[in-house]
C-alpha cells in the first residue's frame, strides 16, 4: 500500500518537465502553473490547449538525456511502458517522478488544490479516490466564499 507524505516543495528556481502532451498534461499543468511558470512539456504532438499554456513545448520523442536538469517530472503520456522508462530513468537520476494515474508506482502525487490571494489549500486520499478528493476541495472552497472567511489577519 503506497503511502504519502503531505509536504510543500520549494520550487523557485527548479525546472519542471512533463513527458506527454496530451489530455493527461494538461490536467496536471493546470495544477502545477498555479505555482511555477518553469515548465517544459516534451512532446511530438503537443495538444493546442497545452500549447496555448505558454509553457516551453519540445517537439520530440523522449530520450533519458531530457531529463538533466528537472528537479520533478511527470510522466503524462498514453503509453504505461513510456511511463514506466520515464520513471525509471528519472529515479536513476535521483529526480522525483509522477506518473500520471499511477499512485503506485509514483515518487510523488499531486492533491486536489484550492488557492486564493496567497494560501491553499490541498486536499488528497493518497491518490485512492482522487474524484472524493475533488470533491472535499470543492466542499471547502465553497465554505471558504460563501462565508467570506477573512484573508488578512491583525497578526
Amino acid at each position: 500500500m503506497s503511502t504519502f507524505l503531505p509536504l510543500n516543495i520549494r520550487i523557485d528556481g527548479k525546472k519542471i518537465l512533463f513527458v506527454g502532451g496530451g489530455v493527461l498534461a494538461m490536467h496536471k499543468l493546470q495544477a502545477v502553473l498555479q505555482f511555477s511558470t518553469a515548465v517544459t512539456v516534451l512532446d511530438s504532438a503537443c495538444s493546442d490547449e497545452v500549447v496555448c499554456t505558454g509553457v516551453q513545448v519540445l517537439n520530440k520523442t523522449y530520450e533519458p538525456s531530457d531529463l538533466d536538469g528537472f528537479f520533478l517530472v511527470y510522466a503524462c503520456t498514453p503509453d504505461e511502458g513510456l511511463n514506466r522508462r520515464v520513471l525509471d530513468d528519472a529515479q536513476k537520476k535521483g529526480i522525483l517522478c509522477n506518473i500520471a494515474d499511477n499512485r503506485n508506482d509514483s515518487d510523488f502525487i499531486s492533491p486536489a488544490l484550492f488557492r486564493h490571494e496567497g494560501m491553499t489549500v490541498s486536499v488528497s486520499s493518497d491518490g485512492r479516490n482522487a474524484r472524493r478528493s475533488v470533491e472535499w476541495r470543492n466542499a471547502i472552497k465553497e465554505l471558504f466564499l460563501s462565508k467570506r472567511v477573512p484573508t488578512k489577519t491583525n497578526a
